[in-house]
C-alpha cells in the first residue's frame, strides 16, 4: 500500500466529509469508476492472518471421523484401472 501526505492531495471536502463517516467515495474518469475512497479502519490490513490457527485446524480434525480402512485399497484399484500417468501431466497432447 502506498501513501502520500494530505496536504499534496486536492480531496473535495464533501468526499473527504463522506469518508470520514465509512462512506465509500467512488471517483469516475468519463463516467467510469477508476478509484474508490475508503476510510483505512474499513479495508483489511495487507498483513492480516489468512486461514485458520493451527489450533483451531487441530480441533477441527479432532471431531471428524477415523479414515475408511479400505479408502487407500481402493484408491490403489483406480490407479490400477486407469493405467500409469503421463511423465509430464502439462505437456501438449
Amino acid at each position: 500500500m502506498s501513501s502520500i501526505n494530505a496536504d499534496e492531495v486536492r480531496i473535495p471536502r464533501l468526499a473527504r466529509d463522506a469518508v470520514a463517516r465509512h462512506e465509500t467515495v467512488v471517483v469516475l474518469n468519463r463516467e467510469r469508476p477508476v478509484l474508490a475512497l475508503v476510510h483505512p479502519d474499513d479495508v483489511a490490513p495487507a498483513t492480516a492472518p489468512r486461514g485458520r490457527a493451527m489450533g483451531a485446524l487441530a480441533a477441527a480434525l479432532r471431531v471428524l471421523p477415523d479414515p475408511d480402512p479400505a479408502f487407500a485399497d481402493d484408491m490403489e484399484e483406480v490407479l490400477r484401472s486407469v493405467g500409469p500417468g503421463p511423465d509430464d501431466p502439462w505437456a501438449p497432447s
